[in-house]
């Protein structure tokens, strides 16, 4: 143990820089502080008390119920993927109590991400330079949507202001302006629409401490900035590849561009519903989802063959545990956030919590991120350096300063 209080430092950290770049390690670092959590909470009574109590009980509720229905179905095999799922959530709880030996967890992982933003910017920049003008959609090696999604959570907890941060990691909102090069390399629109309307809402609360003129000039320069942005060649053509495409194929009805994947969706979507007021409070689970979909979905049905996911994640938990296990899904960021802003009066720790859940949440419904696992991993990092840290903050005295 008293080794370990020198290298859980650097192991927390670790994950922290390998997440915005798409590295697989986070997992097994999570699952470690999960084992190490497990020897913590169940060493007493008191401890398993009061992590049941927490918003840990929330999570541990809702794969409950998720493992109860699946065993009412008779699904509980190895090649069940939504078991699999549930499992790795649940033992993922533990991340917190396993971060007991890290002195300031927050702090650590908020470091970590900020030198994994500069990493990601480093590496998109680095693709482009090699690839030109070839280099398609950026993909860190592996699927371009959650690359996005990860290198903006890295940015956002990278924004939560540090006390005495170190030279070359300041406090700032630099770390979201990088972030959205590797994000626009990626040309994911669920996160493309929300880097401008984070940029801005974090400019805002940066700005309330300047002076009047220092911030309306600054008002001024960030208009500017952004419709010069606008005026770039390489934005425009990702306005109307992206963007525009959608609403002319769409609305305008004109057959200009390939829109397979939002057909594909709507298929999907469509056959869910059908499957989903037939099913509404158990939902039919991932294994059979599928296949009950096909059939809803008729002529169009080899559209949706070969997909694990139905890319909205609403729907996606109606089918797998129905009203109820969506409920308790949002339940879990809902006690988070609760317990945050119980904790800390803190405005960046709070909003970040707020823009990571929202980011979360706003990608989702054209993605997947709840069954994936580095999503899973990195989201149950954020949440138990929070728990781990608002523990420490509680064992200290009445007088003592809340820094991170």
């Amino acid at each position: 143990m008293l080794a370990r209080r020198r290298i859980d430092l650097w192991v927390l950290g670790l994950a922290g820089i390998m997440f915005p770049l798409y590295l697989p390690g986070p997992v097994g670092i999570a699952s470690f502080f999960a084992i190490c959590g497990l020897y913590v909470v169940f060493s007493n009574p008191r401890r398993t008390r009061s992590y049941v109590l927490s918003a840990y009980g929330v999570v541990v509720l809702y794969c409950a119920w998720s493992i109860f229905l699946i065993a009412m179905r008779g699904e509980l095999e190895t090649g069940n993927r939504q078991l699999g799922f549930m499992l790795l959530l649940f033992g993922a709880t533990f991340i917190g109590p396993g971060l007991c030996l890290v002195r300031r967890p927050l702090r650590t992982f908020v470091l970590s991400t900020r030198i994994g933003s500069l990493a990601a910017f480093a590496v998109a920049f680095g693709m482009l330079m090699y690839h030109g003008h070839d280099l398609e959609r950026y993909s860190g090696g592996g699927n371009a949507a959650i690359v996005a999604l990860l290198v903006l959570l890295g940015a956002i907890v990278a924004t939560i202001r540090l006390d005495q941060p170190p030279r070359f990691l300041p406090n700032g909102l630099q770390y979201i302006a990088l972030a959205s090069f590797p994000i626009f390399l990626t040309e994911t629109r669920a996160v493309l629409i929300l880097v401008p309307v984070l940029f801005v809402a974090e400019f805002f609360f940066w700005s309330l401490g300047w002076r009047p003129r220092v911030r309306n000039r600054s008002y001024a320069a960030l208009l500017i900035g952004m419709g010069a942005l606008l005026l770039l060649p390489p934005v425009q053509d990702m306005l109307i590849d992206r963007f525009y495409s959608v609403y002319e194929y769409y609305v305008a009805g004109a057959n200009t561009y390939n829109m397979e994947s939002g057909d594909i969706r709507l298929t999907m979507w469509a056959s869910a519903l059908a499957v989903i007021k037939q099913h509404p409070f158990t939902g039919v689970g991932l294994m059979d989802m599928f296949a009950l979909m096909k059939v809803e979905a008729g002529s169009h049905a080899g559209m949706i063959d070969g997909f694990k996911h139905v890319h909205n994640f609403v729907l996606q938990e109606l089918l797998a545990n129905g009203v109820v296990g969506l409920v308790l899904l949002f339940a879990i960021p809902t006690a988070l956030l609760l317990t945050v802003f119980r904790q800390t009066s803190q405005g960046s720790i709070r909003r970040c919590a707020v823009y990571f859940y929202g980011s979360v949440a706003t990608f989702g419904l054209l993605h997947d991120p709840f069954y994936h696992e580095l999503c899973l991993s990195t989201s149950m990092l954020f949440f138990g350096c929070h728990m781990a840290q608002f523990r420490r903050w509680n064992m200290l005295t009445l007088t003592a300063e809340r820094k991170v």
